[in-house]
């Protein structure tokens, strides 16, 4: 199967590994500790039939240490793979550290030339800062929409986090119920306010 994943590399310096639970049975995962979920979920997920592109979502904001995450992530996901043999190529989108929006516009630009006609789409938004869900989410909508795309899987590792800053009850949830949570409003016609909002409500309740 021809499959597209993408993942949000942080910023940060030293990221920690955890293992992570799933209370969704429609997400399994591999039990390992991880820095990236999506990585313990392809792990229990991926076939050697499976063909990926693996588009790893870069932020550069002058520092560096966002090559670091970029390394550790090919050398999980490599680990991952060790015994599946799946096909795979990495591609790295980078866009500046910015909010300025010809910058939206540009990693916008970039994500959907890569996405190819008729790809199951999974994605970790885990890491990354709070703009690129955002972009992400509207080209995942467009390549639904208009390049016959699935979205399969967006992946969120949640955590708590102890006094001392480590990660604790760590769970992998999906969040495609958001993303068409966000996208719910394409549906609704009309210009009578009252009739939108009952609607919308309706939509809701499905």
């Amino acid at each position: 199967m021809k499959k597209i994943i993408f993942c949000n590399i942080p910023m940060k310096k030293d990221l920690e590994k955890c293992i992570y639970i799933s209370d969704d049975l429609s997400l399994p995962i591999s039990g390992k500790a991880v820095s990236y979920p999506i990585n313990a979920f392809l792990e229990k997920t991926l076939s050697a039939e499976d063909e990926l592109k693996i588009l790893l979502l870069v932020k550069k904001d002058g520092y560096g240490r966002e090559q670091n995450n970029l390394e550790a992530f090919k050398a999980e996901f490599l680990e991952a793979n060790k015994e599946i043999g799946a096909k795979y190529e990495f591609k790295v989108i980078d866009t500046d550290f910015s909010e300025e929006k010809a910058v939206h516009e540009l990693l916008m630009s970039k994500i959907v030339d890569e996405i190819e006609d008729g790809s199951h789409i999974y994605a970790d938004i885990t890491y990354g800062p709070k703009d690129l869900p955002i972009v992400l989410f509207s080209a995942l909508n467009f390549a639904e929409k208009f390049l016959e795309c699935d979205i399969d899987n967006i992946i969120y590792g949640q955590s708590k986090f102890d006094d001392d800053g480590k990660a604790t009850n760590t769970k992998i949830c999906d969040r495609v119920p958001l993303f068409y949570l966000n996208t719910l409003t394409n549906v609704i016609s009309g210009d009578d306010p009252t009739k939108a909002r009952k609607m919308l409500k309706t939509l809701l309740s499905i």
